[in-house]
C-alpha cells in the first residue's frame, strides 16, 4: 500500500513526461496505484464491511461450526489446531474421570468446552454411542479423529479401568506433537516469507526499473 501510494505515482509522472511505451507489468502497477489513490475509501469500506460480516457469521452457531471444521483442514495450521483441541479434550476428560464425574456427564461438558465446534460435534457422537452401550474406544474410533496409537491406549485404559490415567498420557502425547509441529511450522514459514519477498522485489523490478533500463539503453544507443 505504501509503495502504491507514495512510490509508484512518482515514477508514473516521470514515465508520463517521457511518453514512452510501458511494459505490461508497469501499466498494471500504475493502474493499481491509481485505483488505490482514487478509491482508498472504497477499499477501506470493503475491508471493514467484509470483516464485520465475517465476524458476525462465524459467531453464529452455523458459522462457527463451518469455520471450526475448515480450520482443521487448513494447510500448515490444520493439524496443529486439531492436536490442540484433542489435547484439551484428553486433559479435561481425564481430570473429570479422575474426580469421579460419570463418563456421559464428562463427555457432555467437554463437548462444550473443547474450543472447536466441529470436534465438539464428534464428541457428542461419542456421547450418544456410549449412551447406547458402546465402548468408549469404539465410539472414539468412529469419529476418525484419533490415531491408532491413541485408540490402543484408550482400549487398554478401558480394559484395566484406568481410562483417566491413559487419557493423561494421550494429552502428554498430543502436547509433545504440538511442540514439535510448532517448531516445524516456524521452519516452514521462513522460506515462504523469503519467496514472497523475492516475488515482490521481482514485480517491482519488472514494473518500475525495467522501463528505466530500457530508456537508458535507448538513450545510450543514440
Amino acid at each position: 500500500t505504501v509503495i502504491n501510494v507514495m512510490v509508484i505515482p512518482n515514477f508514473a509522472s516521470v514515465f508520463a513526461k517521457l511518453g514512452a511505451d510501458l511494459p505490461l507489468a508497469t501499466r498494471i502497477l500504475m493502474a493499481s496505484s491509481e485505483f488505490t489513490i482514487n478509491y482508498w475509501w472504497l477499499i477501506l469500506l470493503t475491508l471493514f464491511g467484509g470483516g464485520f460480516a465475517w465476524f458476525r457469521y462465524i459467531n453464529t452457531a452455523e458459522g462457527r461450526l463451518w469455520w471450526d471444521g475448515k480450520k482443521l483442514r487448513l494447510p500448515l495450521f490444520g493439524s496443529l489446531f486439531k492436536r490442540i483441541a484433542l489435547s484439551r479434550f484428553s486433559r479435561s476428560f481425564a481430570m473429570m474421570l479422575a474426580s469421579g464425574v460419570p463418563i456421559l456427564k464428562g463427555l457432555s461438558i467437554v463437548a462444550e468446552s473443547v474450543g472447536n465446534k466441529s470436534i465438539g460435534v464428534a464428541i457428542g457422537d461419542m456421547y450418544r454411542g456410549v449412551e447406547r452401550g458402546e465402548r468408549l474406544t469404539s465410539t472414539a474410533a468412529a469419529t476418525g479423529l484419533f490415531t491408532p496409537l491413541v485408540l490402543q491406549m484408550l482400549s487398554v485404559g478401558e480394559e484395566t479401568g484406568s481410562v483417566d490415567t491413559l487419557l493423561d498420557n494421550v494429552a502428554d502425547f498430543y502436547e509433545e506433537e504440538i511442540d514439535y509441529e510448532l517448531k516445524q511450522l516456524a521452519d516452514s514459514i521462513e522460506p515462504i516469507l523469503l519467496v514472497f519477498l523475492g516475488c515482490l522485489v521481482l514485480v517491482l523490478a519488472l514494473g518500475v526499473f525495467l522501463p528505466i533500463w530500457d530508456l537508458s539503453g535507448a538513450m545510450s544507443g543514440k
